[in-house]
């Protein structure tokens, strides 16, 4: 099926599951239960705004709307939160609504826009929390992974407030470390979630930021240690990826869209 960035396929998989394809890439994962969540790097994300403890009544903002799997997730887990979910895409927002019972405005509201204007068009202190899964093939577009959006997305959310950011990770390659280097220049901390191997640059996959101006490092490692596959917090990834990644030239994006998944 077109879409104003592509193709868009639904493959029903034999656990009951419907995957979302975009461009031939996998990007989003929807089961019947919105407690479910497939992708390792989803369950980061939960576990992160678990530690964080939320407000009962916290607004976010996701870039890279998809099939609004996570805000769905977080939809069901909080109540009382409301949810906006900005996407490029002209088109799937509108096919995702109409495949699958997604929260109604207030609580959710998907709109087509940019990642940076979405942040860059808000009032100070508007937010609670940030989620960016914003991909053009394997790396998260340079404007979104900027200082200039890291300096947004802390303009914006009110003190206390943190950003999730998905950041895909190739070996040899230097696709996350000005994203990285930029998260850690503008919030006080930062703290990276994904499997040992991946944040050493041993194989792809991805790499969740956990940013604001406190984050409970303690609850990290404890849902780490409890993790279903091997997985690391480390608070000073950045440092260990640039020395990693120093002297390896940046990769080129493929033309697809948000939410292309590296571990595939």
């Amino acid at each position: 099926m077109s879409i104003s960035s592509g193709l868009v396929e639904l493959r029903d998989e034999s656990d009951g599951s419907t995957s979302v394809w975009v461009n031939n890439v996998p990007s989003s994962v929807m089961r019947t239960d919105p407690r479910h969540l497939d992708f390792e790097y989803m369950r980061h994300f939960a576990a992160a705004v678990a530690a964080w403890q939320p407000p009962s009544t916290m607004l976010a903002l996701h870039v890279g709307a998809a099939a609004c799997t996570f805000p769905r997730y977080l939809c069901h887990h909080y109540p009382s939160s409301r949810h906006i979910a900005v996407d490029i895409d002209t088109v799937l927002p509108e096919l995702v609504r109409d495949w699958w019972d997604l929260p109604r405005a207030p609580r959710l509201r998907i709109r087509t826009q940019d990642g940076l204007d979405a942040l860059a068009t808000r009032h100070a202190d508007s937010l609670d929390l940030v989620v960016r899964d914003a991909f053009a093939g394997a790396t998260t577009p340079e404007h979104l992974a900027n200082e200039q959006w890291w300096m947004h997305a802390r303009r914006v959310v009110r003190p206390g407030g943190m950003v999730v950011a998905n950041v895909g990770v190739w070996p040899g390659k230097a696709t996350g470390l000005a994203d990285t280097l930029a998260a850690r220049a503008t919030f006080r901390r930062v703290v990276a979630v994904a499997e040992p191997a991946i944040m050493k640059g041993r194989r792809r996959g991805n790499v969740v930021l956990v940013a604001g101006d406190t984050v409970d490092t303690d609850a990290l490692r404890r849902y780490a240690a409890s993790a279903p596959l091997p997985t690391g917090v480390d608070p000073f990834w950045n440092r260990s990826a640039g020395r990693a990644m120093a002297s390896a030239a940046p990769t080129e994006a493929a033309p697809t869209r948000t939410a292309a998944h590296p571990e595939g």
